[in-house]
Order: structure tokens, then C-alpha cells, then sequence
């Protein structure tokens, strides 16, 4: 089963509840508008922070905000931010990391699904999954 990490789930968490906050957000606020435990949000912040997709700013009236509009923030950004990217298999994004490639029947075609995969994550925002009645639209290229 290939799934996301519990902390890149709560990553969305927090740049949803962001949304909710007209002024920057500190931890402590984000936990409770989440449900989950301030260091948790804590290290989902800094890797947000440190990816580019959030700012903070420092005193009284500090806390986190987005850079970006959450329709400007695509689900593989925040993936990529929390998890360093999706592949499927080793070599989907890495020729190297198997000796089998050169040889591989399906190493090409999984480079090709891969892709497929990425590029539908990049086509979806967090705005898109906030917006329930909104029915999401994947156009996938051949």
C-alpha cells in the first residue's frame, strides 16, 4: 500500500486551519484549532517553513502564515515539503539506484505512471480539496 505519512496529513491539517486565521497563527493556536499536539505542529511548521510554503514572523502578534494562497499550493509541494517527493519505485526518479534498470522490462513504464501520478498531484491544490462539493477535474496526458 502506498500511503502518506501521518505528519504530511497533519501538514495539510495545519495549512487548512491557517486558512482560518486572519492574522499569523502561532503553534499553540494551530493545536487546538487541529486536535493535535503543539510539538507535532511544531515540526510540521518548520518543514512547511523551511520548503518555502510558509513565513513566520517574531513578537506579540507573531506566529505562521502562508506565502501563498492555499489555490496557489499544490498537493505534491506539501508531499514533497514533508515526505522529499513520491516515487513508486526506486528507479521511477533515479536510474542509479537499481542495477536492474538497463535490463528492467517495466522500469520505463513505471517512470511513465510515476509521472502521471506527479504530475495529477501537481494539478490538484489544497484550495481544490478544501472545496467539498467542488468535484475535482484530472486531465491526464498520454
Amino acid at each position: 500500500m502506498i500511503k502518506m505519512s501521518k505528519l504530511t496529513e497533519y501538514a495539510f491539517m495545519v495549512i487548512m486551519a491557517l486558512k482560518e486565521s486572519s492574522s499569523p497563527a502561532s503553534a499553540d493556536h494551530l493545536a487546538g484549532l487541529t486536535g493535535l499536539e503543539t510539538p507535532t505542529v511544531s515540526k510540521v511548521l518548520k518543514k512547511l517553513k523551511k520548503a518555502g510554503l510558509l513565513n513566520s514572523k517574531r513578537g506579540a502578534l507573531g506566529g505562521y502564515f502562508l506565502v501563498r494562497s492555499q489555490q496557489d499550493i499544490s498537493l505534491n509541494e506539501v508531499i514533497v515539503a514533508m515526505e522529499g517527493g513520491l516515487s513508486l519505485t526506486e528507479c521511477a526518479d533515479d536510474d542509479d539506484a537499481c542495477h536492474l534498470t538497463r535490463s528492467c522490462l517495466m522500469s520505463a513504464g513505471m517512470k511513465r505512471v510515476n509521472q502521471v501520478i506527479l504530475d495529477a498531484l501537481q494539478s490538484v491544490t489544497v484550495s481544490d480539496i478544501l472545496e467539498e462539493p467542488k468535484k475535482l477535474n484530472l486531465q491526464i496526458k498520454p
